[in-house]
């Protein structure tokens, strides 16, 4: 799939699974995330979400084994992925809320280890 690239940070890409809460809804999907910069992240769900749509993205930390880590972000845009050999039905970008999570929140937001830079 391609999109244009309109990032204003670097992104990096690492496979996770994540839970992504509607929180006007307060229902609950599970999807990966596949790539992630300070500012946002892409991820693929099989419920589309509107653009605009607030969210809470959580990712566990495997590694200490304690609560889930999360943050609050919008919905920037959603896409169909055509195609049967896909996992998920829709492509996702978020953009982190930083008047909710603050600046302070996003660093110790830990996605996860041994994310891989994307080479341009």
């Amino acid at each position: 799939m391609s999109f244009n690239d309109q990032r204003g940070t670097e992104r990096f890409h690492c496979e996770a699974p994540v839970v992504i809460e509607d929180c006007q809804t307060g229902k609950k999907y599970d999807g990966s995330m596949y790539n992630y910069s300070r500012g946002g992240m892409y991820v693929e769900l099989d419920h589309p979400l509107n653009p605009g749509s607030e969210v809470r993205i959580l990712i566990e930390n495997v590694q200490k084994k304690k609560q889930p880590e999360s943050c609050r972000a919008k919905t920037i845009w959603c896409k169909e992925i055509p195609g049967a050999v896909v996992l998920y039905d829709y492509g996702i970008g978020v953009r982190y809320d930083l008047d909710v999570n603050g600046s302070n929140q996003l660093i110790k937001f830990h996605v996860i280890d041994g994310g891989v830079r994307k080479d341009s």
